[in-house]
């Protein structure tokens, strides 16, 4: 199975990990009734962060991530909770993210008390501990994908809300919204994108990604409009550097991104999952969404 996404902090672009475990896939949660609620965004990004509340009325903030398979916090939060962790039986246990020194040992979990926001809650979401927790600030870590895909979800920027109800479908969006079949790879969403001249590959579509993320043999495919800069990009095993620069001619959908900034990376994320792109904020921000996901043929809606 694999956990990954991206996100923006503070102190620059941060590329998550790439969490990779032999055995099942990853649990499903039981998702009850249906919520609506403001989100919170980081002070310099636009990744949606949501407050649960427990039964005892702790906060537990999550960020949505459509580009982890699993969901993961942080060992704070285990601490704040009091909560036990297990080990983890990962026959075949590899971390790959930003940076050289990746830990090699499995990470611990758990089961989060029940989470509750408005009408909604969520009971038995088991959740990856992790020493370090690339998230924004304040963020306690996030709701995978493993847990996204059980309730259609409605994310409206233009409210900065979140509504998750099972009475929203297909109708539920306008008849003009552009619609985007995925598909899933490793439990987390793909989307058919395509160069400037019409040659289709996938990619990753992440809530989780303040950036677009782009492999080098799309890069060369992609019309270049501005001077390449360097970026430092911080992850769970350090650092690595990556070159920043306006492109256009990639497309997703009927929505063409033109002088659009781009990370062009060479880390093994993309080849591990078979992406060539990282699809994440830029497109997504301005636009309302409904993640159709728990259908047999998951779809986004955008408008």
């Amino acid at each position: 199975m694999v956990a990954m996404g991206l996100w923006q902090t503070a102190w620059g672009l941060a590329l998550a990990a790439l969490v990779q475990l032999g055995g099942a896939p990853p649990p499903q949660p039981v998702m009850e009734g249906s919520g609506r609620s403001a989100y919170a965004i980081p002070s310099d990004g636009d990744t949606p962060i949501l407050q649960f509340r427990t039964s005892s009325g702790d906060s537990v903030r999550l960020l949505i991530d459509t580009g982890a398979s699993r969901s993961m916090v942080s060992q704070a939060l285990i601490a704040r909770l009091q909560l036990t962790t297990q080990p983890l039986n990962a026959g075949n246990f590899t971390l790959a993210g930003a940076g050289s020194d990746c830990p090699t040992d499995p990470p611990r979990q758990a089961v989060l008390p029940s989470l509750q926001l408005g009408a909604l809650k969520i009971r038995e979401l088991a959740v990856l501990v992790m020493p370090k927790l690339g998230v924004p600030p304040g963020t306690d870590g996030v709701l995978g994908a493993s847990a996204l895909r059980q309730l259609p979800m409605l994310i409206d920027p233009t409210q900065q809300q979140v509504r998750f109800d099972q009475q929203l479908s297909i109708h539920s969006a306008p008849a003009e919204a552009l619609r985007l079949p995925l598909q899933w790879r490793d439990y987390v969403p793909l989307v058919q994108v395509s160069d400037q001249s019409g040659k289709s590959t996938l990619a990753l579509l992440d809530t989780g990604a303040e950036a677009v993320f782009i492999g080098v043999p799309l890069a060369q495919r992609l019309s270049p409009q501005s001077p390449p800069s360097g970026v430092e990009i911080q992850g769970f095993c350090g650092s690595e550097f990556a070159v920043e620069r306006l492109f256009a001619g990639l497309s997703v959908g009927d929505i063409t991104l033109q002088r659009s900034p781009a990370i062009v990376t060479r880390n093994r994320i993309l080849k591990d999952l078979n992406v060539e792109a990282i699809i994440g904020q830029p497109m997504l921000k301005n636009r309302r969404q409904l993640w159709l996901l728990n259908r047999p043929d998951p779809v986004l809606l955008l408008w």
